[in-house]
């Protein structure tokens, strides 16, 4: 009757499965199977085939419920699959390569469903050779991933002739639309069918995986069961027995679904709870009127969303692209940014609020309905991008990158604009209907587990858009298992996303906001809607405010680390203090110093950020110095460790090469690479962290010494992962290590010692470059001798000062092309030349070399007259730093702490490094030294 492969635990209830003869136009039934399997033993895998052949249907779908395992926490080495297409009832699904099988796999977390035809995993097969613009995605965005439920999951499979053969499209869980289509050659018929289990892994433990269910009929309207109308879909996704929807079910139950879809509308439009976001200026703009007026003209932002309005935008390859086409597309696919996460859709909301003009509805409905008919939105090669290849929508391609905007979008800008528009008449069933479904694909598509990136800002707006989305339509079925995932994610990149020491994981001074904001959207949805607040949320937001506050330079600008930006952060800052009005050092950077008090701290050291800030103050008197000695940064990481930025009075004297636009080319890739950075390059090479990811994890930061005093801070670094050569790999670890001598009379007495070390790994010559990007205006070497370089304008000045000048070489650099991009300041597309000093030696061996860093303000009065070299050999670097009075320090460096104490011009000193400041008069006046960690 079966054929039976193993021994098999069979339990069937009521199996009805007709034979051809008793129906010719549909075979079904109601049965349970259970296939039981044990790891590790010869009953490692078993099926059942059904004895009945299916009539051989041109169009037909095949549907089938399956649990995979009975273990509550799931196990992912147990498969349970579907197969059909069988010839005989004795084939073994196992061996036979000419069938389809549909199998399941569930862990606690993730689960994933394969679909194997003719021997081949058809969705994960990858083009060999991979054309350019793929994107290779690795754990991520995968469409075969799935959050596991208690219980069984539907599968169909629905198949329709066609001119090359037959179409296979593969549903599962939700059946509005296929989680995979192909196409077969030749005609595919029912055939067999069967059900298979296996349990793998060495680890001896039993599983039982349940089949029920089972459905094959003939399709007579292939497009109603293609495209099902958004109002059915919705209906399908209610819960029923929700008790506002008493009045919706019922007519569901007389099979009046388009009486039971008006009074679902009405209901949505009339119903007071839960509260909307409302609208807040960061996501309408404080011009959105403006803004929804331009959208009426088919003009939208081309610099952000509430900018520079346009009917055309030039894209990363210079070609002028128009919004709306000539025949009234609206050209989706194009633009990757702003547009597709329709921030000016709440300008609309709010300019139609206030004004009750249809056009601004109308036009909402329009852009609704389009966008959610005619997602997902590929485009190959995006020239914006890198000539990657860039998608939108709610489903992950193979060989694409999906965008955050799913996240964004339901976060921040479709809730307020649909909880204004759902209470308007004018606002239509199909918009409403098509804007319901667009919120049930977009949380769907987050329940991927693949769409989840812990250590991404990404990752935090998906947590709180699925959340919101949870919260906001409680009508819905699967609301309550996308509040209890959102919920389970959120507390994961609470822990990944934010260290101890408050930093976020990005170390980016523009993507961190992100995630801050979102944890900001996350306390102000938990208080609309009622709930308490978890004080983990209120601890860790406070916290993770004090990292932009103390990398802040003295105008309260920010510094640029990881794609962040040199602006103001006074309306973040206003945001934070509503929050924690007790604050004052956050009313303080609120108001630009108008009000509140400056932090009490000054100089600052994140262990895990790797972050140091020396300052001799706040205000714009004051003069500051970070070094990044971290990680690269979990996303948007640079080659810039070691890096270092000088400002004064919130003049950039040490800057970046900037930063590039994300459509790539040359002048992109000088940003990110250690060329566009204040740090040292050997033999020409640079860093390469961020691939393979070296130093993402700053959790467990590197060990490194830090000491602030009233007169002194230090702090140190270490790059050990080598430089990067065409064709050559440099193996050895830098050290730079920074004394920041105060003076008796800071700020005007203030300035930096940087100390660089490299142990290449062989005795081999090495070629050196040390590289300082100016933002002033002129540079120039003030003489020969102490090869001293200066550069100034009108606002501020610095001078570099070589402690051993022997055998040192200097270029002074201003929009260099070739051989490589040198001396230029990058923003987006655009670049300017810049002037970058660059100190070049040539050493083998240990190597050591030490700069001087001296600010000045307009009046140039400087600090620091001269260095006198003292000692440079293996044993240690000495030298005296003289001031105009006649006073001075002296800065020494010694390989190791041995003797514990030694001799420096004449004066005992302890550690490997410090300094003894002397009067005019040659008394020391105070020591500083620092001893080596245990």
């Amino acid at each position: 009757m079966k054929a039976f492969y193993g021994v098999v635990t069979v339990v069937i209830i009521s199996l009805m499965l007709h034979s051809r003869h008793e129906c010719a136009a549909e075979s079904s039934g109601e049965s349970v199977t259970k296939l039981t399997t044990q790891a590790a033993t010869s009953t490692r895998q078993q099926s059942l085939i059904l004895d009945s052949r299916q009539p051989d249907f041109e169009t037909f779908l095949i549907e089938a419920h399956i649990d995979p395992t009975q273990h509550t926490a799931g196990d992912l080495q147990a498969i349970a699959g579907l197969t059909f297409g069988l010839k005989t009832p004795e084939e073994d699904p196992f061996s036979k390569t000419e069938q389809i099988r549909f199998e399941l796999r569930e862990g606690a977390h993730r689960g994933f469903w394969d679909i194997w035809i003719d021997g081949i995993n058809e969705p994960r097969r990858e083009p060999s050779p991979k054309l350019p613009g793929w994107i290779d995605h690795r754990e991520y965005q995968r469409p075969w991933e799935f959050t596991p439920h208690p219980g069984s999951y539907q599968l169909r499979i629905l198949c329709s002739p066609v001119k090359e053969g037959t179409r296979l499209r593969f549903y599962f869980e939700h059946m509005d639309r296929p989680v995979f289509e192909f196409t077969k050659k030749g005609k595919v018929v029912p055939g067999y069918i069967g059900f298979y289990a296996v349990t793998g892994g060495t680890t001896p433990r039993q599983n039982t995986a349940t089949f029920s269910k089972l459905n094959v009929r003939e399709i007579q309207d292939l497009e109603s069961v293609i495209h099902p109308a958004p109002r059915d879909i919705v209906l399908d996704a209610l819960d029923l027995t929700h008790p506002s929807l008493t009045k919706v079910a019922a007519a569901i139950e007389q099979q009046d679904r388009a009486r039971a879809g008006q009074l679902l509308l009405e209901h949505l439009r009339t119903r007071t709870t839960p509260k909307g976001p409302g609208f807040q200026p960061v996501y309408c703009g404080t011009n959105y009127r403006e803004v929804a007026d331009a959208v009426l003209e088919d003009r939208y932002g081309t610099r952000g969303p509430f900018l520079s309005f346009s009917k055309t935008y030039v894209d990363g390859a210079g070609n002028t692209q128009h919004f709306v086409d000539q025949n009234g597309t609206i050209r989706w696919d194009l633009c990757n940014g702003h547009l597709t996460r329709h921030f000016h859709w709440v300008s609309l909301a709010k300019t139609y609020a206030e004004t009750g003009d249809k056009r601004y509805v109308d036009r909402f409905a329009r852009e609704v309905q389009d966008w959610v008919a005619r997602e997902p939105f590929l485009h190959p090669r995006n020239p914006d991008i890198g000539k990657l290849n860039w998608m939108d929508g709610t489903t992950f391609e193979p060989g694409y990158l999906n965008t955050s905007n799913i996240g964004r979008r339901c976060e921040m800008t479709w809730w307020p604009a649909y909880d204004e528009f759902r209470k308007s008449a004018d606002f239509s069933d199909a918009a409403h209907f098509h804007m319901l479904l667009g919120f049930i694909r977009q949380a769907r598509l987050i329940m991927n587990p693949s769409s989840f990136a812990a250590h991404d800002d990404g990752g935090a707006h998906i947590c709180v858009a699925l959340l919101q989305t949870a919260l906001m339509l409680p009508e819905l079925a699967e609301s309550k298992r996308w509040e209890q995932e959102a919920v389970r994610r959120w507390e994961e990149v609470l822990r990944v996303q934010f260290h101890a020491d408050g930093s976020h994981v990005s170390l980016s001074t523009g993507y961190n906001w992100a995630s801050l904001m979102a944890l900001e959207n996350m306390i102000a949805l938990y208080r609309r809607v009622g709930r308490d607040v978890p004080q983990q949320f209120l601890d860790t937001l406070e916290l993770a405010y004090r990292h932009p506050i103390a990398l802040s330079r003295p105008d309260q600008g920010q510094i640029d680390m990881n794609d962040g930006g040199w602006g103001m952060i006074d309306d973040h800052m206003q945001r934070a203090h509503k929050l924690f009005p007790h604050r004052d050092d956050f009313l303080w950077m609120a108001t630009r110093g108008t009000q509140g008090q400056p932090p009490a701290y000054q100089s600052i050291y994140f262990p895990n950020a790797g972050h140091f800030v020396m300052r001799t103050g706040w205000g714009p008197q004051h003069r500051y110095l970070f070094m990044d000695a971290g990680p690269v940064g979990a996303s948007h990481g640079k080659e810039d460790k070691l890096n270092i930025y000088v400002d004064y009075g919130g003049h950039q004297l040490l800057a970046s090469g900037g930063r590039g636009s994300y459509s790539g080319g040359p002048y992109a890739a000088y940003t990110g690479s250690t060329r566009g950075y204040n740090t040292l390059l050997v033999d020409g090479g640079v860093q390469a962290r961020t691939y393979p990811r070296y130093e993402i994890e700053g959790h467990l930061p590197e060990k490194r010494r830090w000491q602030t005093t009233d007169h002194f801070d230090y702090a140190e670094g270490f790059h050990t992962h080598g430089w990067f050569a065409p064709e050559k790999r440099i193996e050895g670890k830098q050290t730079r290590q920074i004394i920041f001598i105060k003076g008796d009379n800071p700020p005007t007495t203030s300035y930096w010692v940087v100390i660089d070390t490299v142990e290449p790994a062989d005795q081999g010559l090495h070629a050196y470059e040390a590289l300082f990007h100016s933002r002033r205006n002129h540079a120039g070497i003030v003489d020969d001798q102490s090869k001293m370089v200066h550069c100034w304008d009108a606002g501020a000045a610095l001078r570099i000062i070589p402690v051993v000048t022997e055998g040192l070489d200097i270029a002074l650099i201003h929009g260099q092309t070739e051989p490589h991009i040198q001396g230029w300041h990058v923003v987006g597309d655009a670049h300017a030349p810049m002037w970058t000093p660059v100190f070049k030696w040539k050493a083998s061996g240990t190597t050591t070399r030490a700069w001087i860093l001296v600010p000045a303000g307009p009046d140039q009065k400087w600090c620091l007259d001269r260095v006198e070299l003292k000692q440079a050999d293996e044993a240690a670097l000495i030298f005296r730093c003289i001031r105009p009075d006649g006073s001075s320090e002296i800065v020494y460096r010694r390989q190791g702490n041995e003797p514990a104490t030694f001799s420096a011009e004449g004066i005992q000193v302890r550690g490997d490094i410090g300094v003894v400041s002397l009067d005019s008069a040659g008394e020391i006046k105070q020591r500083f030294a620092i001893v080596p960690q245990p």
